[in-house]
Parts: structure tokens; sequence; C-alpha cells
């Protein structure tokens, strides 16, 4: 049997595209222009909201117990101590004994002394 070969169509050069000379330059969109008028600064807040005020010295400190149905810790400020990053205090609580903590966010609340009952002594 005669061999035969395999013949192999060329493939004919691609066409070059055409291209006119009216085409349209690409635009950029301007950034749009801030509205000022009528507007006025806000004023900044001396204290954040996220953050406590401080307690002051007589104050009422007190921590809600982690455990359900337990009652929460009154203590009353002692000392206020200003550290680089916190604030500490020193609380006496009411079985007479002192220490020093320092609360995070949302694990304490003050009552200010003006602001709470004295027991009046009779």
């Amino acid at each position: 049997m005669p061999s035969k070969k395999k013949t192999v169509a060329k493939k004919k050069p691609a066409a070059k595209k055409k291209t006119s000379t009216s085409m349209k330059p690409v635009t950029t969109m301007k950034p749009a222009a801030k509205k000022t008028a009528g507007k006025k600064p806000a004023a900044k807040k001396t204290t954040s909201s996220s953050a406590p005020a401080p307690a002051r010295k007589g104050d009422m400190i007190v921590i809600d117990s982690s455990k359900v149905g337990s009652p929460a810790r009154e203590g009353e400020v002692l000392e206020v101590i200003q550290g680089q990053i916190s604030v500490s205090y020193r609380v006496q609580w009411p079985d007479g004994h002192q220490s020093l903590i320092a609360p995070g966010l949302g694990s304490a609340r003050v009552v200010p002394a003006s602001a709470r009952q004295r027991p009046t002594l009779s």
C-alpha cells in the first residue's frame, strides 16, 4: 500500500484592523465639587461618648457581678491614680478592706458623691 501524506492547510495571515481617524477622545470625569454652603463645622466634644467620666474621691464605684443573681459590689473611691494609659482607683469596700482596681470599659459605673444618699447619723 502506498503511504498517504497528510496535507496541512496553511493559515492565512490575519487581516489588519482598520483604524479610523475620526475616533472620539476618551473623556475623564471630574470629581464632584464639595458643597459647603450653609453648613457649619461641628463643635468638638470635650469628652468622648465611649469613655466614662472618671471617678473622684468620695464617689461610689459599682461593679456588677458576673454571676446571675449575685449582688453588685459597691465601694467608696479613696484615691484616683492617673497612669499613662489608664486610670486606677483605690477603693474601700463595705467590709473594710481596700483594693486597687483599674476597671475596663463597661465593667464599672460611678455614682457621684452628690447624687448618692448618705446615711444619716442620729
